[in-house]
């Protein structure tokens, strides 16, 4: 007996049985359909997070100075003009810019939110990537400590200034006792939006000020920095670019490992790190559905074995092989669990989907998860197949024939 003729005998027998059959694929369609929908969902949410997040620069690195517990710094370990001279005069640099940050308040529809300003410079545009969606840059004339101009996120001009064209128009914000009147001279694309918190819910609003100025009204000494932020000239460059300066900023300060120099991409690998051992765990937990599934698999075989001896008996009697009867047991297993899988695979990327909708996530769905759930599932046949096969095929014919 040829093969495709095993495998139209063996799709006659399980579709015999029809509800037995799938529920026999049951406990393989939950298995591969969490792990579909655990991936799916997964390289979504890490697409969202990390897009708009990549546009702000990560590539990039930080210098700081060591502010751990225990660790103290002197007037003269902070950074200067003339640090930044130096550091770009690396070849593997392409921008420096002192990083600095504010907490105030800032009241929006008669309630008070927090607000996160942070300072920049010139080059700060060139390091950080912030899309501009309304109005301008600072002029190189408002980066002074005078300078009351401010550019927005989104989000927060939408709630400042809805259906109006927020450019030109004032903020107030409450720095500690002091309050300030801001010009606003440009918007920028909320980068948070995509987390489904940006602007109304818990991220505060945010907003970029000119350095000079917002170091005085947060009472910082002028022209001395506690973090630089770099850019390298290329992302092949980072390493090498980070390899200078910590060795140029090693022979300053008051200690040789005054300074940190760390990868912006650190924390987003931390991220991702944690969410692949989720999506790992999830996957495991799945992976015990599977098991279950092919034992389930092995157990109706088994029935079917004992169902089917005088079946068996009578095709030995007619001149079937021990070999025939042995593949048409084992593709009954795989077909279970590969149309299992298969169908395990659609459920569990229409849930991503529908869970998706409401966490406002696009699934991706992965063609190699995709083939590497069927391929499992199918050795799931083979494997848990393999027993109740080759019992049938051991079976005597004249033995099976007296069976009742």
């Amino acid at each position: 007996m040829d093969f495709l003729e095993s495998l139209k005998l063996s799709l006659s027998n399980l579709l015999s049985y029809k509800v037995r059959s799938f529920l026999t694929m049951l406990g393989i369609i939950i298995g591969i359909g969490a792990v579909i929908m655990m991936s799916s969902l997964g390289a979504g949410m890490k697409q969202n997070i990390t897009g708009d997040l990549n546009k702000l620069g990560v590539g990039n690195f930080n210098i700081s100075i060591d502010t751990s517990p225990g660790q103290t710094y002197k007037t003269e370990d902070l950074m200067t003009e003339k640090d930044i001279e130096n550091i770009k005069k690396i070849e593997e640099v392409e921008a420096v810019s002192p990083t600095s940050s504010a907490f105030a308040r800032i009241e929006i529809d008669g309630n008070t939110k927090m607000f996160m300003g942070t300072g920049v410079t010139e080059d700060y545009f060139k390091i950080s990537n912030f899309t501009i969606v309304k109005g301008r840059k600072f002029l190189p004339s408002e980066y002074k400590k005078d300078g009351r101009f401010i550019i927005i996120d989104s989000s927060t001009a939408e709630q400042l200034y809805p259906d109006e064209n927020p450019i030109g128009k004032k903020v107030t914000l409450n720095f500690k006792k002091n309050r300030y009147e801001l010009v606003i001279v440009g918007v920028y694309k909320d980068p948070y939006s995509s987390l489904n918190f940006g602007g109304g819910g818990g991220a505060p609003s945010s907003g970029l000020i000119p350095n000079q100025f917002l170091v005085f009204i947060n009472g910082g000494e002028q022209n001395k920095f506690e973090e630089l932020q770099v850019k390298a000239t290329s992302a092949n460059s980072l390493n090498i670019a980070m390899a200078e300066v910590k060795d140029l900023m090693s022979r300053r300060g008051s200690s040789f490992d005054k300074y940190n120099v760390r990868s912006e991409s650190s924390g987003l690998d931390q991220f991702n790190n944690i969410l692949n051992m989720v999506t790992l765990f999830i996957s495991g937990v799945a992976g015990i559905s599977l098991f279950v599934g092919g034992i389930g698999v092995m157990n109706i075989m088994l029935v079917s074995v004992t169902e089917r001896i005088r079946e068996v008996g009578l095709r030995k009697a007619l001149g079937a092989r021990t070999k025939d009867i042995l593949v048409q047991f084992l593709i009954e297993a795989v077909i279970l669990t590969f149309f299992g899988g298969i169908i395990g695979v659609a459920i569990g990327y229409s849930l991503a989907l529908l869970i998706g909708i409401f966490i406002k996530t696009s699934p991706i769905l992965s063609p190699g998860v995709v083939l590497v759930c069927i391929f499992v599932s199918t050795i799931i046949g083979l494997v848990f197949g393999v027993y109740p096969a080759k019992k049938a095929a051991a079976l005597e014919p004249m033995e099976a024939l007296r069976t009742d």
